[in-house]
């Protein structure tokens, strides 16, 4: 049989019927549709990588044979479950592959894009039959190109000249209709791709978290039942006894509470694996060319929060292609490789995450950045701020430097949008830039958004909660280390450094109980590298509480985080120390 023999075309294929299924059949088939529709996407996210693989290393064997394994058992699970769409790509799918494993074709840039946009077609099918599980149309217009273009493929001559062979096991059979056909994938209205769909109806959880959960549960009860017996059988002797079980009981508690929170933490790799061909896509699109670097892809993060944060470091890496990175004549003459390196990294420090999305480019033109900021207003004409706070221009709203407007950027709309989205995680951003070096933006992110180790404040009557990661330490005020500086603004000096005092109940219009700051305490809190002075009245120790957002219930309130019930049933505000140091700057208290 000759080698065009081989390839996928629709006449290869008999009519496929569409009559309809039995019940019992249709009934199976939606009962497994979930799973084929889990386990298809993860796997789409592993072809996709492999492609990739494959583009840096056309002769790696291995990445062939992982992007082959995918189409080759695709086609096969797809044809079970009726979806002759999905089989009839991946039929053609593995054509190609089977000619790249055979060695008759060799792997081009046209190849790589044919594997990827195949790809594309696939999560878009995958998306349809999620969205629409009755469709029984004809064949889509996407499978139809995606046959065309890999047709076309392999009827063009190779560029390598390697003279074509039939295949290792002989040549590929063309594509039987599945037995079953319940539903064919037709023309549909674009959705967002399947790896972009919600993902918070399933979480993969290891064996031994859930092992952990359950004997936990079992400590519970056992204990609950001997604390109801004692109860039953209370004698003033066994009072004490009460007392041990409730705080064996309490450790009980908070370990299950920890153990459940642990259930919803997933590693960066789910987020940090959607970039690669992101990047390669953009850079293409804009005439540059770039890789990706990931670090710690295994740090983990609550699942919600990886939800929320994907779209402000989809930004900063567009960010990255479109302003950082030069074009490759301009990196030659700067001295650097026509490559440029985009850098997503994440760590766990404490009870926060960092996640670093920095790139080896131009770096920001601060000249530039002040100029614009003058022009609009933002900087006074005298003024000389640091490079910190021109660089804090840019999360402006409406601030852009750029002379143009393009697809990408220009209108001054993200970078605004980034930092609002960030600080309603509870986190922040900086950014360090060198000129000629390139750019660094660092987001800092709490562990969880549901549980929190913080320090109970006292201020008059009211209590407040401050996360104990940003305190550094509690002093008492020294008489005359407070000083007012520019009207309302004070200052205090502790061991010769001088902090921003902020006095907390002036910022919540709460009465305190002296207004003498050696009377009271000082709390010394950090954000973004600064550190800042609270006065309160006194502290009431630490407790672990669980935090609720005002946002649903309420609004947006600036300096709190959220709010909490405490251990004696009163409800307390969470302290948002970023917003609080921002509340206090915009009244002329810091």
């Amino acid at each position: 049989m000759s080698p065009s023999s081989w390839r996928a075309t629709n006449s290869s294929r008999r009519p496929v019927s569409h009559e309809p299924a039995p019940a019992e059949v249709r009934t199976l088939n939606e009962e497994f549709r979930p799973l084929f529709i889990e386990e298809t996407t993860e796997q789409l996210a592993e072809f996709e990588a492999g492609v990739l693989r494959l583009e840096e290393m056309p002769e790696d064997a291995e990445a062939v044979d992982v992007v082959f394994r995918f189409a080759h058992s695709l086609k096969g699970s797809s044809s079970m479950m009726g979806f002759t769409d999905i089989a009839r790509c991946a039929h053609v799918l593995e054509c190609l592959l089977q000619h790249i494993r055979a060695g008759t074709r060799s792997v081009t840039r046209d190849v790589i894009g044919a594997l990827l946009a195949s790809g594309d077609v696939l999560r878009e099918l995958v998306g349809r039959i999620e969205a629409g599980p009755d469709s029984t149309s004809a064949a889509s217009e996407a499978v139809e190109r995606v046959e065309v273009t890999i047709n076309a493929l392999l009827d063009r001559p190779d560029p390598s000249g390697t003279p074509r062979a039939e295949p290792a096991g002989g040549p590929i059979a063309p594509l039987e209709p599945p037995a079953l056909d319940l539903v064919t994938v037709g023309p549909a209205e674009p959705r967002r791709r399947a790896t972009d769909r919600d993902e918070a109806t399933a979480i993969r959880v290891s064996v031994d978290k859930v092992d952990r959960l359950v004997n936990l549960a079992g400590e519970l009860v056992t204990t609950q039942s001997m604390l109801a017996q004692m109860v039953a059988d209370l004698t003033p002797t066994g009072i004490a006894k009460v007392q041990e079980s409730v705080g064996r009981m309490d450790r009980h508690v908070r370990e299950l509470h920890h153990s459940v929170l642990a259930v919803r933490m997933v590693s960066v790799r789910t987020l940090f694996a959607r970039f690669p061909r992101f990047v390669r896509d953009l850079a293409e699109s804009v005439g540059k060319q770039a890789v990706v670097e990931l670090a710690g892809e295994e740090t983990e993060l609550d699942k919600s929060v990886i939800e929320k944060i994907a779209d402000p470091l989809l930004h900063l890496v567009r960010n990255a292609i479109d302003h950082g990175l030069e074009n490759p004549e301009g990196r030659r003459a700067a001295g650097k490789p026509a490559i440029g390196s985009v850098r997503l990294d994440a760590s766990q420090r404490g009870g926060s995450i960092y996640i670093e999305v920095s790139d080896d480019g131009r770096g920001l033109d601060r000249d530039r950045i002040l100029s614009r900021g003058r022009a609009q207003g933002l900087v006074a004409p005298g003024e000389s701020p640091s490079d910190e706070d021109v660089f804090a221009l840019i999360f402006r709203p409406g601030f852009s430097t750029a002379e143009t407007v393009s697809e990408l950027s220009g209108r001054g709309v993200g970078m605004d949008v980034v930092k609002r989205n960030v600080e309603a995680l509870g986190g922040i951003i900086a950014i360090r830039s060198e000129a000629g070096r390139g750019t660094r933006f660092r987001i800092k992110l709490p562990l969880t958004l549901a549980l929190l180790d913080g320090q109970v404040l006292r201020v008059g009557d009211q209590v407040y909660v401050l996360p104990l990661v940003a305190i550094i330490e509690s002093v008492r005020a020294n008489r005359g280390s407070v000083h007012a500086i520019g009207g309302s603004r004070e200052v205090i000096v502790v061991r010769g450094e001088t902090l921003p005092l902020l006095r907390l109940g002036r910022l919540f219009g709460v009465r305190a109980s002296t207004e003498d700051p050696t009377e009271g305490l000082v709390v010394m809190v950090e954000n973004e590298e600064r550190r800042t002075a609270l006065l309160v009245d006194g502290l009431l120790g630490q407790q672990q509480v669980v935090i609720k957002s005002l946002d649903t219930h309420f609004r947006k309130v600036d300096g709190v985080a959220g709010a909490t019930i405490l251990g004696d049933g009163r409800v307390s505000l969470v302290l948002d120390v970023a917003g609080l140091v921002g509340l206090g700057r915009s009244r002329g208290d810091a």
